[in-house]
Parts: C-alpha cells; structure tokens; sequence
C-alpha cells in the first residue's frame, strides 16, 4: 500500500546511524509533518504550522504523533486535523525548540558542527540507544500497524463523504474544496486562523 511506501521512507530516515535534523519553516502539513517527526530532531521558525488536515477526510495520521507528542496531545490533534502553531508544537513535545526564522538554518548548521566534535562511534552509538530502544519497545511495530489500519480507512472511504468533497472542489476549485472540509472548524486553536491568545 502507499502507506506501507511511506513508512520504509520514514525508517530509512530513523535508521540512518547519523542524526538528521528537520528545520521547519512555514507550511508542515500531512505526510510532511511524517517527515519532520521522523527526524531525530526537529527545529522549527516562529512562523511554522505543523497539521494533519487530511483526517477530515477520512484519513490516519502516524504513529510518530503519538511518539513525538504522547498519547493525548496526538489524539487531540489526529481527531480534529486542528493546524498547531510552533509554540503548541513546542509545548507538547513535537519540537526540540523555536527559532527565529531568519536563524533557523544557521542554528541547525551550528548544531551540526557541535555534534561533528564528538567521534563518530559515541554519535552513532547514543543514536542507536535511542532509536533501537524505542524499536524494542514496539515503535516498529506501532508503525507497521499503522500501515494495516491506514489500509483499512483508505479503503473504507464512504462514497457519500467523498462526493460531497468532489462536489465543492468541482463547483468551485481547490479553495471551495478547502473551505467545505476546514470551514466547519474554524475558529482553531492554534494555528494562523487561530484567535489570539495571551502570553
């Protein structure tokens, strides 16, 4: 299945026996947000919004939510498709830290070059505690059983559903399409449709 595609995708950047580190900036939605959790770490700018809006659409989200952001906040967010500014992300867990956006790329590079300090053994070998722990304590397993229900609600999509969505992207294009999935929604949380919050 795609998702199963998706996965060995996202192992192989776990697997990898040195750390890569997303920076995100803007836009992290979907399977893209996928990607930036797999990572071993994640930097994002002031302006990054991560969301799984998908699962409006009858959709799943991934098991590297539930790893990076625990068990509550990934159902909160992977029932509702609810976009999270990267103040949430960082508050539940998603992100190692903010940075300001026009900082964002030189901070990972100095982290990076802080990390090249210590030998190559003790980096490959504090990775693999990490990330071989958490496989023996199932996460490859988590993410294998995500590939077989994602199977399952791709192919249990309700017609009905389905049409109505097709109907507005159809009457109206991409943004008629948006507004019938996200419009019901709105206000959220968080996010750039967000009402303000204080502090």
């Amino acid at each position: 299945t795609r998702s199963q595609g998706e996965t060995a995708k996202l192992l192989q950047i776990w697997e990898l026996s040195k750390p890569v580190i997303a920076a995100v900036h803007g836009w992290c939605m979907g399977g893209g947000s996928w990607y930036a959790l797999a990572c071993h770490m994640t930097y994002a700018s002031d302006e990054a919004v991560f969301a799984q809006p998908e699962v409006r659409m009858i959709s799943n989200t991934n098991f590297f939510w539930v790893l990076n952001a625990g068990y509550k906040h990934a159902l909160r967010y992977s029932l509702t498709g609810d976009h999270i500014d990267a103040r949430e992300a960082l508050r539940i867990g998603l992100i190692n830290d903010i940075v300001p956006k026009d900082d964002l790329i030189d901070y990972c590079f100095r982290l990076v070059e802080r990390i090249a300090r210590v030998s190559p053994e003790t980096v490959r070998l504090n990775l693999a505690v990490a990330t071989r722990g958490l496989e023996l304590m199932g996460l490859r397993n988590a993410l294998l059983l995500n590939d077989e229900l994602s199977a399952l609600v791709q192919s249990s999509q309700r017609e009905d559903f389905r049409r109505h969505l097709q109907e507005a992207q159809h009457e109206g294009g991409m943004r008629a399409f948006l507004q019938r999935r996200d419009g019901p929604f709105q206000p959220e949380p968080f996010g750039p449709r967000a009402q303000k919050r204080d502090g």
